[in-house]
């Protein structure tokens, strides 16, 4: 047997109450990112050298925030591999995705070979530095540049 008309409009009218509670409650709202190490916020390269190949990317009409680091923090004595972690959200911290990243190296190289990477729906991207020695990150995302260190521990006596 169908619902009756005034049942069905009584059941549409509870489900709008319930879904504005919710958005009101916070419920429906998307789980924030996490959040990033201390001290890894980035704050944008004043200017580049001239000598330094450009990273060219496509920019962002709107500001963004920016965190990125490596995982793990430091690499031991005689180097390894880290993840490059980078994160990107709008001001009042929604992910941002779909922003062209590059990134590049000083020393070591990088999985991406300082090809664009494209931020996830996450606003989250990746790469992988191998390197020896202690690497300075050098990044363009959506047209700012900035700048982090990856330290490799001193050899022990």
């Amino acid at each position: 047997m169908p619902p009756r008309p005034a049942s069905l409009a009584l059941r549409l009218l509870l489900c709008a109450l319930l879904c504005g509670a919710c958005a009101t409650l916070g419920l429906r709202k998307d789980e924030p990112p996490p959040p990033a190490p201390p001290g890894t916020a980035l704050t944008p390269e004043p200017q580049a050298s001239p000598d330094e190949e450009p990273l060219p990317v496509t920019p962002v009409s709107e500001p963004i925030v920016v965190a990125a680091w490596a995982e793990p923090k430091e690499l031991p004595a005689g180097g390894g591999q880290a993840q490059i972690l980078v994160r990107i959200q709008k001001r009042g911290g929604r992910r941002f995705p779909d922003v062209e990243v590059r990134l590049r190296t000083s020393t070591g190289s990088l999985y991406s070979a300082g090809r664009v990477l494209v931020t996830d729906t996450s606003g989250m991207t990746r790469d992988r530095l191998t390197t020896k020695k202690t690497a300075t990150i050098t990044l363009n995302a959506g047209g700012t540049r900035y700048r982090f260190k990856v330290p490799v521990a001193e050899p022990a006596p």
